[in-house]
């Protein structure tokens, strides 16, 4: 569950950091045939709708549990202690029933033992989780396993500004008109973590650049064009 990762702390997070080539990528995958090519093509279909307020999985395919992965990951991560309204729309419309109540139990014990991160992110701190690559491991039948590795940035209030990267392995299952997570976890292993890029000394010592930079900025949806 997210609790073990936090993944937008600011845990060993040391100056302001530029993630070089970051956004939509395929990763390759060791799944069954013609994943790699359904990879390619989930840009090219209609896999995500908004609910809520939340980007849904709702194409059974490879390409759809690809896209369903990405955006789950993301906004999860993205809105644990930043956004804990919008997290929950996500336990609510993209979360296996049987999984919502320990997702939202897990949620609830991460700020708690995180409160002070949370108190930074009421008094303005930022933060962006963005998916570099993935996986599809898994696909039979009605179900998937997606390893993603995504990226926690954060600047703000409270804490130098950074990123942290990370492994997340998800459980799907498709009910009939969603992929819906089953379960959720960041993984033992450690990630594959990019070089610090400093752009300039001044940016690198303040928010400034952060806020002028990636004013009005959310983060991507993954896998087509959304349809609110």
């Amino acid at each position: 569950m997210y609790e073990r990762r936090w993944p937008l702390i600011a845990v060993g997070f040391v100056g302001i950091l530029l993630v070089a080539a970051l956004g939509w990528a395929a990763g390759r995958s060791s799944a069954p045939e013609g994943n790699a090519q359904a990879q390619g093509e989930s840009a090219r279909t209609n896999a995500i709708e908004f609910v809520n307020g939340i980007p849904i999985g709702v194409e059974y395919t490879r390409a759809g549990a690809l896209a369903a992965a990405d955006n789950y990951v993301a906004v999860g991560s993205e809105t644990l202690l930043q956004d804990p309204a919008r997290y929950a729309r996500l336990v609510r419309e993209a979360y296996a029933p049987t999984y919502q109540a320990t997702a939202t139990r897990e949620a609830q014990a991460a700020r708690k033992q995180m409160t002070e991160l949370a108190d930074q992110y009421a008094a303005g701190r930022k933060g962006l989780a963005l998916v570099a690559a993935r996986r599809l491991d898994r696909y039979a039948g009605n179900r998937a396993e997606v390893t993603t590795w995504t990226a926690g940035i954060s600047w703000g209030p409270g804490r130098a500004a950074g990123q942290r990267w990370f492994f997340t392995e998800t459980a799907l299952r498709w009910d009939g008109e969603r992929w819906r997570v089953e379960s959720v976890d960041e993984s033992e292993r450690s990630a594959p973590t990019p070089g610090v890029v400093r752009y300039s000394d001044k940016a690198a010592l303040g928010r400034e650049a952060f806020e002028r930079e990636l004013d009005g900025m959310t983060a991507p949806m993954y896998g087509a064009e959304a349809r609110k």
